[in-house]
């Protein structure tokens, strides 16, 4: 399984050996209900799609696998320095979002700030939650990036 820094919550499995829990899962799920991403595989020049289900999260981020990046597109209260994709409330009613593939966005860690998300080829996880920056889980979909 792979870590999203931040975004994820792992429920651990209980001890015992009779009842157990399943001993590991995530707080965000893969449904192409409720979030689709096309293409799966990603190019420059190529556009990445998200298709959103009826009442779907609010906030969007997008993580790049390799150093577990988290570049933030949408959140309640951008840094003042933030570009944001698009504001929250838009979000929230939108059914389809296209980006470019050389689309920026807010890494959320170290010193931050807006910079382009796709910059080497590999595993990127976009997630959707109602608050990024909690442990209450959401919606995700992969793609693999190119170049």
């Amino acid at each position: 399984m792979k870590a999203i820094p931040i975004l994820i919550a792992i429920a651990l499995s209980g001890c015992a050996m009779v009842d157990a829990e399943p001993p590991l899962t995530t707080i965000f799920p893969a449904d192409a209900r409720v979030l689709a991403c096309a293409p799966t595989t990603l190019r420059d020049g190529q556009s990445l799609v998200l298709t959103l289900g009826q009442g779907h999260e609010r906030e969007l981020a997008i993580v790049r696998e390799a150093d577990e990046t988290p570049y933030f597109l949408v959140v309640q209260s951008p840094p003042p320095d933030m570009r944001p994709f698009m504001l929250r409330n838009l979000f929230a009613v939108a059914t389809r979002v296209e980006m470019p593939a050389s689309i920026t966005g807010y890494k959320w860690i170290g010193d931050g700030g807006n910079e382009r998300i796709f910059t080497s080829p590999g595993e990127y996880t976009v997630v959707m939650s109602n608050d990024l920056e909690s442990e209450i889980g959401g919606h995700s979909c992969a793609i693999d990036y190119r170049g």
